[in-house]
């Protein structure tokens, strides 16, 4: 067999001796079958076996997955809700039920992360974030999060660009069915879903989703003691998708719209007094087209994508002009990528090239449209003899904006080098990565506050670590060391109402990094755990030198036990996260305290029906994730399915 650029085991190899049987030699055997009084004989003859070529992919990188299995039976809404459970993930949830969610892998920053859809990125050029709240886990097969990347050919060069990376692989259906589910919640949530499913062709899912989002809240701190209820926390949203799967073709696309107040954070003793009343609405929209195959030895990959983006934003208090804004922003984005890939015995070679366009614009005074053509292109070798495995990448990224004033053309070249040893079950592995992002579009040319001056932000990691895997149990083992150099922030530099963007200096962080799956007969238990100091090493003689990063925990573990017996599925998940520091001087203010949250759910199938009852945060702990931003207590949901 050629294609030995992957390792197989024997059950592997087995599986691909038995498809080409099937595949080859049953179709032949039909031409030769005589019936010879009433029994059916086989003559002898000679049958040609056409060549397989099997392909597979051994990562070098740490990596963690949660399965359809694990993601239908836990009590979670979105991406964000998933991801949370994952090793040296910290998820900012800005405002509890229809409050945005962000996230953040060992205290790079948000920004830092790459979310791609089916090997595509989610981008926002406007702010460089992606919001995971409004992605749905009803169409996905699978989320995983790689630290670095992803370590096989045919990978864009924009895969390359982030020092995390979260893929979100989209489910292709097995059978025809049409499938309609029903969901009520606590403070006045429901939820209706639709999806229609052909038999490995494509799907079309549609989700409308309502909450009040009025939950009570009880803040208490040294020197206050607050009881109130969440206003302006409404959220109302619509969600189409479809995708088309042909042979190597697929074709996805997204539309999204919704309108949510923004309830801002809470106020001293006055919280039912004084009521934000920031209104938001979102409407997004993608189509991607993505096209992949392989020749013998070489493969081919082609993308193309369009998205539209439009964001208005609204907050008019009549007792304060000076706090009034009606901006709408409108954001553009056209992409296109091709990689191909040469494998030669234990040798393969990648290249990729990808261009970007973005543009901006906003009703907004003295804000001058702007668009930036962003260009990248890798370079990958891989090396695979018998357990050893080692792959370099070089990435060369060129930037350039246009608009009045504009900032000046960027190019930088970056690099990275994995290398993995396997020996029986175990796995030793190391890599070496740096990345750098590009000042987003509102860090440059945000009214009064954009910098048009600012340097990338670049990080440096390095990563040891080991992995276990035998039949039913897998373990991960990592350290990691992350160098963060001029950081972008806002800070208020020109009094309490200017703020301005700027560089300030760098920060580093150690951690170690713990995941632990077993999977035995009906039983699914998924634990990791993160230790992590991030400190900040700016300037040896400030009162904040070696402080604490803001929103950095120190410890956070987390457990999902899952069990799956006929009809029935049950889940239990924890999640424990350690104080955190919100302010850059750590003796400021008192740090968040920390939390621990249970959520449990139970599911029955019958032919058709599948009926399912989960309560989050069970024991009703409060707790922010956000400074001044309280998550809901206790709530409730009833959810009812049906298949046809």
């Amino acid at each position: 067999m050629r294609g030995r650029f992957f390792h197989f085991g024997k059950q592997e190899l087995a599986i691909v001796w038995l498809a080409a049987v099937v595949m080859n030699v049953v179709p032949a055997m039909a031409q030769h079958v005589h019936a010879v009084h009433g029994q059916q004989l086989v003559t002898d003859s000679v049958y040609q076996l056409e060549e397989v070529v099997a392909r597979g992919t051994q990562h070098v990188s740490p990596h963690q997955t949660i399965t359809r299995a694990q993601i239908d039976a836990l009590a979670s809404n979105n991406v964000a809700d998933a991801l949370k459970y994952l090793a040296g993930v910290q998820i900012k949830d800005y405002g509890g039920l229809g409050g945005q969610k962000t996230v953040n892998v060992r205290s790079l920053g948000s920004q830092h992360v790459g979310v791609y859809l089916d090997g595509v990125r989610i981008t926002n050029a406007q702010n460089g974030t992606v919001d995971l709240g409004k992605y749905s886990l009803s169409t996905l097969e699978a989320v995983s999060l790689f630290n670095a990347n992803k370590t096989e050919p045919l990978m864009t060069a924009s895969e390359y660009a982030s020092a995390a990376t979260i893929y979100l692989k989209t489910r292709r259906p097995d059978s025809t069915a049409l499938h309609a589910g029903y969901s009520y919640g606590s403070f006045n949530t429901h939820k209706v879903n639709l999806n229609y499913s052909y038999h490995r062709l494509g799907f079309l899912d549609m989700q409308y989703t309502h909450t009040d989002g009025d939950y009570p809240f009880h803040y208490h701190t040294e020197y206050e003691d607050t009881t109130g209820t969440r206003r302006n926390s409404d959220l109302d949203q619509f969600r189409a998708e479809s995708c088309v799967f042909l042979g190597p073709l697929q074709w996805h696309t997204y539309y999204y719209i919704s309108y949510r107040g923004l309830p801002g954070g809470i106020v001293r003793r006055l919280s039912d007094l004084y009521t934000d009343v920031g209104r938001e609405w979102d409407q997004n929209f993608f189509s991607q087209l993505s096209w992949q195959d392989h020749f013998g030895s070489f493969g081919l990959r082609a993308i193309l994508k369009y998205a539209n983006d439009r964001l208005h934003y609204r907050s008019d208090y009549d007792y304060n002009m000076s706090v009034h804004s009606n901006v709408t922003y409108h954001q553009q984005d056209a992409y296109g990528a091709v990689a191909a890939s040469y494998s030669y015995k234990d040798l393969g070679v990648s290249l990729s090239s990808d261009l970007r366009w973005s543009d901006l614009t906003a009703d907004l005074k003295h804000f001058s449209y702007v668009y930036r053509l962003d260009n990248k292109t890798s370079l990958s070798v891989f090396y695979r003899w018998k357990g050893l495995a080692l792959n370099a990448t070089g990435l060369y990224t060129y930037c350039r904006d246009h608009t009045r004033r504009q900032a000046d053309p960027l190019h930088r070249f970056t690099w990275d080098a994995m290398a993995s040893y396997t020996l029986g079950d175990w796995t030793l592995r190391t890599f070496y990565k740096s990345v750098f992002r590009i000042p987003t579009l509102n860090d440059l040319y945000y009214t009064l506050v954009g910098n048009r001056s600012l340097r990338p932000e670049y990080t440096k990691q390095v990563d040891v670590g080991f992995s276990y895997s035998h039949d039913w149990l897998q373990v991960q083992l990592d350290g990691y060391y992350n160098h963060v150099k001029d950081r972008i922030v806002c800070l208020p530099l020109k009094g309490s109402f200017q703020w301005s963007m700027l560089n300030y200096g760098y920060t580093r962080c150690l951690g170690v990094d713990l995941s632990v799956n077993a999977t035995f007969k009906h039983h699914i238990i998924m634990l990791s755990g993160t230790f992590q100091d991030d400190r900040n090493r700016t300037n040896p003689g400030g009162k904040d030198y070696n402080d604490f990063v803001a929103y950095a925990p120190r410890w956070s573990f987390s457990a999902i036990y899952t069990f799956l017996w006929k009809g029935w599925s049950a889940s239990v998940s924890d999640m424990f996260v350690d104080k955190r520091y919100w302010t850059a001087q750590n003796s400021v203010d008192d740090p968040l305290d920390a939390y621990n949250c249970t959520d449990v759910k139970v599911g029955y199938t019958y032919r058709w029906l599948t009926v399912e009852a989960e309560c989050q945060n069970l024991f009703d702990k409060p707790y922010e994730m956000i400074q001044r931003w309280p998550m809901p207590g206790r709530r409730y949901a009833v959810t009812m399915k049906f298949t046809l």
